[in-house]
């Protein structure tokens, strides 16, 4: 991970684009899975393009690649999604080096930012999702918080709504990763306000989801021991083990979870060594940030990746190994580090001349998204505003008190339904549903017999809470 060249955000991005075209898509979450407004699941086929947190302040390979050639290939080679680091001061529009200007004509004279608008106007022509992750914010090297000396939280939160400001108009634009590899003095639950990560993430994605409400904020874990951390380990932005202490005040349904995994080529773990390895890497990554996946929340890895096979010994058995145990949990978004091959540690999808591709790597991560042998998806469910709850209270002893939820469908076609709702206190009992609460929000989907509301119908379900 150190070796590797990496990213973030600071001053406020520069005027709003004046976009043409079809509306922006809404994009949702619904029984941990992502959807579009029109009822269409997501599987995040992603890689990660590296450059525009660096010196360079744009994606690199430009030296030696015509940019949209680049993209042919990506999009040739099965990939629909591509994270893109990003830094304060390719934010601003500082000019741009590393670029052959006889291969990308269409670059020339063009500052940061207007090349960062030129990829992500072009991406989304070609329908491949857009992910902008804020990496470094000093432009230099991956901090462990969302500030540093010279860049405050609120320059960040100014910069992350800017872009969300900027970009919402598109229909692939699916939002922010807030802040890459929290780690280090980065806490989740102490009560702590200056360190504590999950806090910050919710003070942002607030920010985010006020500016662009269709769209969804992914948050990393932290990078070390903190509150309810119990499996150690970890990879930076990769312990999501205190959400099940305390969970994140910001809406399920536009909540991706997005933690860092990674395997010997980047750095040593004890249990590399284990008598039993790879077997026992499933354990640990069920603890660090796997259960979560069965419990509602929806979940794209941001990084992994590795010299597969060319680098230690052991990286391609954990590769292996990473790859089935995320298909059969279910965990299919991801973005691949990295397209480059100019990453230290990991290599890239190219090889060195920037033109070849690594087959084996395809190969890897094609047999991870083909979905052969995997059973139909489940009805997809209702596009937001379809679905209508009404909460009648049964009991109410001032402490407490019981209730019954009509979900109604208001739709045409029978759906799947999830229901979202504002109660008093913590729901204790709910029956007839399952179920997750965060904050004042309780998340509620069927339960086999009532999974399925029809159309014009209604189901129920009901809890009790402590005030």
């Amino acid at each position: 991970m150190r070796s590797r060249l990496r990213w973030a955000a600071t001053a406020a991005v520069a005027a709003t684009l004046t976009l043409a075209g079809p509306p922006a898509s809404a994009f949702y979450v619904s029984d941990g899975q992502i959807y579009t407004d029109a009822g269409t699941r997501l599987t995040l086929k992603g890689v990660n393009w590296f450059g525009f947190e660096t010196e360079t302040r744009v994606v690199q390979g430009l030296w030696a690649r015509n940019w949209k050639q680049m993209l042919d290939q990506m999009q040739s080679a099965g990939f629909n999604a591509v994270r893109i680091p990003v830094c304060p001061g390719s934010l601003r529009g500082e000019p741009v080096t590393s670029i052959d200007h006889e291969l990308n004509p269409d670059l020339q004279g063009l500052n940061s930012l207007q090349v960062l608008d030129k990829l992500v106007a072009e991406m989304d022509r070609r329908g491949m999702y857009v992910l902008i992750d804020h990496h470094r914010p000093d432009c230099q090297a991956i901090s462990e918080l969302w500030y540093v000396p010279g860049y405050t939280e609120a320059q960040w939160i100014a910069d992350l709504r800017a872009v969300a400001k900027r970009y919402k108009g598109y229909r692939h634009f699916l939002g922010l990763d807030l802040k890459n590899e929290p780690h280090g003095s980065a806490t989740w639950g102490t009560g702590n306000t200056a360190t504590d990560w999950n806090l910050a993430a919710e003070r942002a994605s607030k920010a985010v989801l006020a500016e662009a409400p269709n769209t969804l904020v992914f948050v990393e874990g932290i990078g070390g021991q903190s509150h309810c951390s119990t499996t150690p380990g970890w990879w930076w932005g990769g312990n999501l083990e205190p959400l099940a202490c305390t969970g994140l005040d910001i809406p399920l349904n536009r909540l991706v979870l997005s933690p860092h995994v990674y395997g010997p080529d980047v750095a040593h773990q004890s249990y590399f060594d284990a008598g039993d390895f790879p077997n026992n890497l499933p354990a640990v990554w069920e603890a660090h940030f796997g259960r979560f996946a069965n419990q509602g929340y929806a979940m794209a890895i941001g990084e992994t990746g590795g010299q597969y096979g060319t680098g230690q010994a052991k990286d391609k058995a954990f590769q292996d190994t990473l790859f089935a145990w995320l298909k059969r949990k279910g965990i299919r978004n991801l973005f691949y580090w990295s397209w480059n091959p100019n990453s230290g540690d990991t290599g890239g999808i190219l090889k060195d001349d920037w033109v070849s591709l690594r087959e084996d790597k395809l190969a890897l991560l094609r047999s991870f998204w083909d979905a052969a042998g995997e059973p139909p998806p489940p009805p997809p469910p209702p596009p937001p505003g379809s679905v209508t709850t009404q909460l009648t209270k049964s009991k109410d002893w001032g402490s407490g008190y019981c209730a019954s939820v009509d979900v109604r469908n208001g739709g045409r076609s029978a759906v799947r339904w999830q229901a979202q709702l504002t109660i008093e206190g913590r729901a204790v009992n709910v029956w007839n549903a399952q179920w997750s609460q965060q904050g004042q929000t309780l998340t509620a989907s069927g339960v086999g017999w009532n999974a399925s509301v029809p159309a014009g119908g209604t189901v129920q379900f009901g809890f009790c809470a402590d005030r």
